[in-house]
């Protein structure tokens, strides 16, 4: 299906995207292009407006890269997936991104599709905002008039994911204390879409969990945080019993949002792997 007419912009520096972008109306930021391309197809079949103007942010190099920062691992917006896969300096609490950048769909969505992407484009599904959030991550804006913005992911994610700004990049603090896991059900076997997806991350203090962020994404609303589970698992011993009885202490405003009864089933599986792996690691 052909697009609808628009005037294409390919700035190769931050300065310039930003002064186009502040001087445009009707305007559409492209990273990788893997979602935008086909919402600009869904746009035009059902008779929508289309954007005037696309500026792609694909040849900017600053907006690319992952860098170690002391405290601090910084990651690009326009880093792409496989790039996030392959990054040697991934490890500790990290390593989680390269576990949910192996899980997003197909070698050639990996190679175009990016992290600013997956976290700006406001699809409710995708895979990389729930682990954000469990990182505790911040996100980085650059507005048209070249001031930073930093905003925590669970903020990002509560105000629906708006921005007037350009994503540059996000920062994780690097905890090797930190462990992790990480589970994900794809919607059909045809296309990869996920379904529900969990990251929890804790601190295992004498065999008990600590500090613990529960960030679930049940694809209808954005990642959010079941603090009720959180508050039930804190203070636990880290043993298989508690994969059960956590199933008693959800937040089921969460996993019953326009859920079906396999969804909700599916969460409950979901739950019960991540804490039965976090029993593994503590062995």
């Amino acid at each position: 299906m052909l697009l609808k007419p628009f005037n294409f912009h390919a700035p190769n520096s931050l300065e310039s995207a930003l002064q186009t972008y502040g001087s445009l109306q009707n305007v559409k930021l492209q990273a990788g292009g893997t979602f935008l391309l086909n919402g600009l197809k869904t746009m035009k079949r059902k008779g929508a407006k289309t954007p005037q103007h696309i500026i792609s942010l694909a040849h900017i190099p600053e907006l690319k890269g992952i860098e170690d920062q002391g405290d601090y691992v910084v990651v690009k917006s326009m880093t792409n997936i496989d790039e996030i896969y392959d990054s040697p300096l991934l490890t500790g609490n990290l390593r989680v991104l390269r576990v949910v950048a192996r899980n997003i769909s197909s070698q050639l969505i990996r190679n175009m599709a990016t992290l600013g992407g997956n976290l700006t484009c406001r699809y409710t599904w995708t895979e990389m905002p729930a682990v954000m959030i469990a990182l505790q991550a911040r996100m980085h804006f650059t507005g048209v008039d070249g001031k930073e913005e930093i905003v925590p992911a669970e903020e990002f994610f509560k105000n629906a994911a708006k921005t007037d700004k350009i994503f540059t990049q996000a920062s994780i603090k690097k905890d090797k204390d930190i462990s992790f896991a990480y589970y994900r059900a794809k919607k059909s076997l045809p296309v990869d879409i996920p379904l529900l997806s969990l990251c929890v991350t804790t601190r295992l203090l004498k065999g008990k969990f600590s500090q613990t962020i529960v960030a679930v994404n049940n694809c209808v609303a954005f990642a959010q945080r079941d603090r009720k589970l959180e508050d039930f698992l804190n203070g636990k011993a880290v043993d298989q019993a508690v994969a059960e009885t956590a199933l008693e202490h959800l937040d089921e405003s969460i996993y019953a949002a326009r859920g079906t009864d396999y969804k909700k089933y599916m969460f409950r599986v979901g739950i019960r792997h991540v804490l039965r792996d976090l029993t593994e690691k503590q062995r």
